[in-house]
């Protein structure tokens, strides 16, 4: 039953193709008539027959090669497909049985030629209306189905916006004031304490206590831009030594993983002290959800200057993304994938705050490919890459 559904799925994407080969068929036809019929008398291009025919018919047969065309450039969705391809078959059949019906019951005597070119007319005419219906349906049923995934993103988003705010009060007064309390007793610990083994102990938690704070500080810094109450603005950034840092954090952290870069020197970009977070939680991601033995990550940053971009991809060589989840990977709650979690959701936040945009494709021959677009600041230099991968 899969397998059956997974054919039709695949014709029904062939759908534009499908349509602009019939129309095709139509147009040419009538070329299949004058070799019976007209026996390939040039005069019979003459006739009534085949002037009546591109008259009458040739528009229809035109509009269904376009509207095939249309559909395949079309920002309409391949699961509406389905439905224009029923409304052009049921304006087809209705009206090709009206024309059958009316041809029984005329009084006049047909030949056959004018028989073929009725049914033709019929055919062409009643697939082309039943395909102008289905499109006109399917573009408003995704206007709508649009329109409802807005609200709901706008409620999911405000939802949202509510738990972190939340999240920020308890980490500010309940998390950060716990951790002062602590460091305040390990210090006078500090001072009291006779032996060297008591006193290390203490430190330690003196510098525990002073990694967690900065750890909370960070957090809280991620959850106020992201619900608003931070407008720190953006200045220019030096991408390359971020990449290059996130890329050394990370390998230390697992040195199994394989790292390969090719990063031009002093790429600039608008961001702020968020964006190593950006690029430290991608690169994270492309190690943490996938087996680390034999794994290869490499980063390439790319300069555009006619578009003004920069171009970061971060490419592994896991197990990749399925194709449908690679929209709702970077919304938290939509993936099925345990990497469509608050990190990759606070990537497409904070991408999206600088003015980019994040995406995911597929590498070849195995894996993902993670791309962060951003604009390109104009104190960009030295943009000649090395023709070579630098391994870490």
């Amino acid at each position: 039953m899969s397998k059956r559904r997974h054919v039709l799925g695949s014709r029904v994407k062939q759908l534009p193709q499908l349509i602009m080969g019939f129309g095709g068929l139509l147009l040419f036809s009538v070329l299949g008539e004058w070799a019976v019929l007209g026996e390939l008398r040039v005069d019979w291009l003459l006739s009534t027959d085949f002037l009546g025919y591109i008259v009458t018919t040739s528009p229809f047969v035109l509009g269904l090669l376009y509207g095939g065309y249309w559909l395949e450039q079309s920002a309409l969705e391949p699961a509406r497909y389905a439905r224009v391809g029923w409304w052009l078959l049921a304006g087809l059949v209705i009206y090709v049985g009206i024309n059958l019906f009316i041809i029984s019951v005329f009084p006049a005597e047909i030949d056959l030629s004018f028989f073929f070119g009725w049914v033709r007319f019929a055919i062409a005419m009643g697939s082309a209306g039943g395909l102008v219906i289905g499109i006109i349906e399917a573009r408003a049923i995704q206007r709508e189905r649009a329109a409802e995934r807005a609200i709901v993103s706008a409620e999911e988003l405000r939802y949202r916006s509510d738990q972190l705010e939340f999240f920020n009060s308890i980490l500010r007064h309940d998390v950060l004031n716990g951790m002062t309390i602590i460091r305040g007793h390990a210090e006078l610990l500090t001072e009291d304490l006779e032996t060297e083994e008591e006193r290390r102990s203490a430190e330690t938690i003196l510098r525990w206590s002073d990694e967690v704070v900065d750890v909370i500080q960070r957090v809280r810094a991620i959850i106020q831009r992201l619900t608003g109450q931070s407008k720190l603005p953006l200045t220019s950034v030096d991408l390359s030594t971020i990449v290059a840092e996130e890329v050394e954090r990370v390998q230390q952290t697992y040195p199994r993983v394989t790292f390969e870069t090719r990063v031009p020197d002093e790429v600039h970009v608008k961001g702020d002290e968020l964006l190593s977070e950006v690029f430290g939680n991608v690169l994270t991601n492309a190690v943490i959800h996938n087996d680390c033995d034999g794994l290869t990550v490499t980063v390439t940053v790319e300069v555009d200057d006619e578009a003004g971009t920069v171009r970061t991809h971060v490419a592994d060589t896991g197990q990749g993304v399925p194709d449908d989840e690679k929209d709702a990977i970077f919304r938290r709650g939509e993936s099925n994938r345990e990497s469509g979690g608050f990190g990759l959701f606070f990537v497409d936040t904070m991408v999206s705050v600088y003015g980019g945009d994040v995406w995911v494709e597929d590498n070849d021959p195995q894996g993902a490919v993670f791309v962060i677009e951003l604009p390109l600041e104009t104190e960009t230099r030295n943009l000649e890459a090395p023709p070579y991968l630098v391994r870490q």
